[in-house]
């Protein structure tokens, strides 16, 4: 999607600024649980995340995910929501955008872990209730990738700054990305817009047999 390169991506641009050396591993890295994630069947937070779920549905559950570990009160707690984060991430396709040295597994734990600090400050407005959260995503439809092999989905949602200034409220953008079957989260961004209002809806083409 054009609209894609005019937002401020996080995330995968994270991961794309950062530095190498030595045998090719990011130092960063050491010592930590790397997880090794397979898309597959989800159930969190009341939600079966199937082949049938909507991008909706797993953009609710990451984002509760990402406030669950922004507001964590112990260690076990923050891992726990890590957990869901990673079980819900488009790991084959953030795989297939890997031109590091990294691992494949290496590579998917450093995009994921990079979502909470993107957008924790706004977690405080991230909906914990589907009912009220789902309704507040704007779908701009479905597209694929430049290569066309992915079919990809962006959705918009507005939220507001803890500090209650109107004018810092920001909208949040959850690409998705379908992953053998499953749409699952591949990063977030911001838009420089500060209104929904505005937003023009991408034509969604067919996207069975993705």
């Amino acid at each position: 999607m054009k609209h894609f390169r005019s937002s401020i991506l996080v995330g995968l641009s994270a991961v794309s600024g950062a530095v190498w050396c030595g045998c090719g591993r990011d130092v960063r890295l050491a010592g930590k649980k790397i997880h090794h994630v397979q898309v597959g069947p989800v159930s969190q937070y009341g939600l079966a995340l199937d082949q049938s779920a909507t991008p909706e549905q797993v953009a609710y559950v990451a984002l509760r995910a990402i406030r669950d570990d922004s507001f964590a009160a112990t260690p076990a707690e923050r891992e726990v929501a890590k957990d869901v984060q990673f079980r819900v991430a488009a790991a084959d396709v953030i795989a297939m955008r890997n031109r590091t040295s990294l691992s494949r597994d290496e590579y998917v734990h450093h995009v994921v872990t990079h979502w909470t600090p993107a957008v924790s400050h706004y977690a405080g407005d991230f909906e914990s209730d589907p009912e009220k959260a789902l309704p507040r995503f704007k779908n701009r439809g479905t597209s694929r990738s430049s290569d066309g092999s992915v079919a990809e989905c962006e959705l918009e949602m507005a939220v507001a700054d803890p500090s209650g200034d109107p004018a810092a409220n920001v909208i949040i953008v959850v690409w998705l990305a379908k992953d053998g079957g499953y749409w699952r989260v591949t990063h977030f961004g911001f838009e420089p817009r500060r209104s929904l209002a505005n937003a023009k809806t991408l034509a969604a083409p067919p996207t069975s047999g993705s």
